[in-house]
């Protein structure tokens, strides 16, 4: 079947924009709500196509150029997006528009961008890339989706290449809709950020990737022993033993809810492995796994470890299981 990699990815988050600054000099926050830290967007885009651009949009075609810069890969095979809520700053200015004017005088720029596959599209049109485009908008599975369908396509040999996004603003109405249902903004618990997140996915071994990306599960989170047993056969199928894994990378937050779904597995399986997060780093929100597998692979590229697992769980029952490999 041959094996996959990640070649290359890129962040656009509440740390330093398009830097590996955040691990030796990340930035702290103290409040429940941070805005992700923009680049200069005409660097990457003209001016004209900037203002027609909503934040969304801006950063994920930047992250993706970047990406496609570093790899050389003008046109991928694929191009695959997971987002849960879309261009939400543009669905809320159209709507406002809309309850205050009517349907008298709306701007087309806000309705053209509601759409959660904008993102996608927009990626395509710019680079004009016309091969397979879709979205993938699940609440917190939905990057982990785009990952696993990449996956499939590449081990069945459909693509040889996938530009692979998360992708999720905020605003502050919604948060604070999301701080009520205790989702975010709960004591001890980390920011409430923003994600935008491009990475390579090729077949192609090179000493210049960041790591084998060598199992990945996605599935319902029906009880802790289904967990293990989906856990036990990601690592059979990548030839390894549970303790070959010398770390494990989390999405514990600080709030009580979404930790406790971690427990059981780390406290039974990894008593003694290294256990570590990067919510504190990136914040939460619905993508942020996508920033979870970044931070690993570059982890990974940097460091001396030879196999690692990112686990994500979320409130509504699902999880992804991610096994990466040191080249």
């Amino acid at each position: 079947m041959g094996k996959v990699y990640i070649q290359a990815a890129e962040q656009i988050s509440i740390q330093t924009p398009l830097s590996e600054e955040w691990m030796h000099q990340p930035i702290e926050y103290h409040e429940p709500f941070v805005k992700a830290v923009n680049p200069a967007f005409r660097d990457y885009i003209a001016p004209n196509e900037v203002r027609r651009m909503g934040n969304i949009m801006k950063r994920a075609l930047v992250t993706s150029l970047k990406v496609l810069k570093d790899t050389g890969i003008a046109h991928p095979d694929a191009i695959i997006t997971g987002t849960s809520i879309g261009s939400l700053d543009y669905t809320e200015k159209f709507l406002d528009a809309l309850t205050e004017n009517g349907e008298e005088s709306l701007s087309p720029t806000y309705f053209m961008q509601t759409t959660h596959n904008t993102v996608s599209s927009t990626i395509s049109i710019f680079t004009g890339t016309h091969s397979y485009n879709t979205t993938y908008s699940h609440g917190g599975i939905s990057f982990d989706l785009a990952l696993k369908d990449a996956w499939m396509q590449l081990h069945l040999g459909m693509i040889s290449n996938a530009l692979v996004g998360g992708y999720d603003e905020m605003v502050e109405s919604y948060f604070r809709l999301l701080q009520k249902i205790g989702y975010v903004g709960v004591e001890g618990m980390v920011p409430c950020g923003e994600c935008s997140m491009s990475m390579m996915l090729n077949k192609k071994e090179s000493p210049d990737n960041l790591c084998e990306l060598s199992g990945l599960s996605v599935f319902r989170m029906k009880s802790y022993q289904n967990v293990r047993k989906h856990l036990e056969s990601l690592v059979e199928k990548a030839e390894l033993q549970m303790r070959d894994i010398q770390i494990v990378m989390t999405g514990l937050n600080g709030n009580p809810q979404n930790d406790q779904l971690y427990q059981p597995l780390l406290n039974d399986l990894f008593p003694q492995t290294k256990i570590m997060k990067y919510k504190h780093l990136f914040g939460e929100n619905y993508t942020a796994s996508a920033l979870g597998l970044y931070a690993s692979a570059h982890l990974m590229k940097k460091q001396d470890i030879s196999v690692m697992l990112v686990v994500n769980c979320t409130l509504n029952g699902d999880c992804s299981l991610v096994l990466l490999k040191a080249i």
